[in-house]
């Protein structure tokens, strides 16, 4: 029996609290079996989030563009054999089965070939799986090369557990900050389920937001089709998404809301990260003034982009903030454009509203759903 990697353990642990290591780590799970590099992918009915060693990202990218991920008959038999360990492709298929299936001759012809991996079920729903893969003309995985990594599966099943934990954590930790400011949130995948909401947010429930058994509703039906067709771009395309801003009347249940969708930034190495948004939701209720560097955490801004959001919230136009920050007025331009983007906002009074935490804008009518 081959010794156990201490190091490799610590290894596996780190990666729960920093997903930036998860190629390190695959490429010492790779080195282990002589192959060429791994990956690591979520199964789940949102999106397919992933990620992998440097030297098979092109070629996982290229499987991934061509759609073999929605038809492959490795990770469905895989899942379906319930085996608490890896397997080699010889394990699920004859060798004239993986001639005739269409998957392997497209993986042999971009450089690939073989795999190794293991399925691994994670407490939010979602399936884990990690893939080591060798080229084909290295020939098949042994058996024992999968039986020295499942020394390492529990490590492994044990992290994935605290990276899913730490993803919700976040979640919660950004909607709770978001209440102290005053703002109701809601953290909302994006198929739009509500993964986390704060008090604020729950307050509006029913009247204006409802956490329905297939998702978010907005209960103005005009906004809740501005929602949903925001949700499916991002689904879509997940690296363009942009915010948005969408305004529900008031009616006798409650006052003027106005919906700001923002996308959630800076997680694309993590393949536990769910959330295509935050919903926040600005009524005439709340009055908070946030402070530059908060503004600029919330929503990822740089200083300049975080400076020109407050002083746009304090009601200065744009040439006076050009003349308080000593810059071109072109410049405070394409950074207000920046903001737009980050917060869901589209003119400077839905910016001030939302920074103010209250809406600015009066919506008379129910034909003034369209934003």
């Amino acid at each position: 029996m081959r010794p156990i990697d201490e190091s490799l353990i610590d290894a596996i642990y780190e990666v729960a609290h920093i997903p930036e290591l998860w190629p390190t780590l695959l490429n010492r799970l790779s080195g282990m079996t002589d192959a060429w590099g791994g990956m690591l992918f979520t199964v789940t009915s949102e999106a397919t989030r992933w990620i992998a060693s440097p030297q098979t990202t092109e070629f996982f990218d290229q499987f991934l563009a061509a759609g073999w991920m929605a038809k492959n008959p490795l990770v469905e038999r895989g899942v379906r054999r319930d085996h608490a360990g890896f397997l080699t492709d010889l394990d699920l298929f004859t060798h004239e089965e993986l001639d005739a299936e269409p998957m392997y001759g497209y993986m042999r012809q971009i450089g690939g070939g073989w795999h190794l991996g293991t399925a691994i079920a994670v407490p939010n729903g979602d399936t884990l799986v990690v893939n080591i893969e060798r080229r084909y003309e290295q020939g098949s995985f042994l058996r024992d090369q999968a039986e020295h990594l499942d020394v390492y599966r529990p490590h492994l099943a044990r992290a994935a557990l605290l990276a899913a934990r730490y993803a919700q954590s976040r979640y919660e930790a950004t909607v709770n900050d978001l209440a102290a400011l005053g703002l109701a949130a809601a953290a909302v995948s994006s198929r739009g389920s509500l993964l986390a909401c704060n008090d604020r947010f729950e307050a509006l429930m029913p009247a204006v937001v409802q956490d329905g058994p297939r998702g978010l509703i907005v209960t103005y039906q005009a906004a809740h089709a501005q929602v949903q067709t925001y949700l499916h771009r991002a689904r879509s395309t997940p690296g363009s998404a942009i915010g948005a801003s969408i305004p529900i009347p008031a009616n006798a249940q409650h006052g003027p809301t106005i919906l700001h969708v923002v996308p959630v930034r800076g997680v694309a190495r993590d393949v536990f990260a769910r959330t295509a948004c935050l919903i926040v939701a600005t009524t005439t209720e709340a009055q908070h003034l946030l402070s530059a560097s908060l503004v600029q955490g919330l929503f990822d801004l740089t200083p300049a982009e975080a400076r020109v959001a407050r002083d746009i919230a304090r009601g200065l136009s744009v040439p006076a903030t050009a003349v308080q920050g000593g810059v071109a007025e072109s410049t405070i331009r394409a950074q207000l454009s920046a903001v737009y983007a980050k917060t869901g906002t589209s003119r400077q009074a839905e910016l001030a509203a939302l920074l103010n935490g209250m809406t600015a804008l009066h919506i008379a009518s129910d034909d003034s759903g369209n934003n």
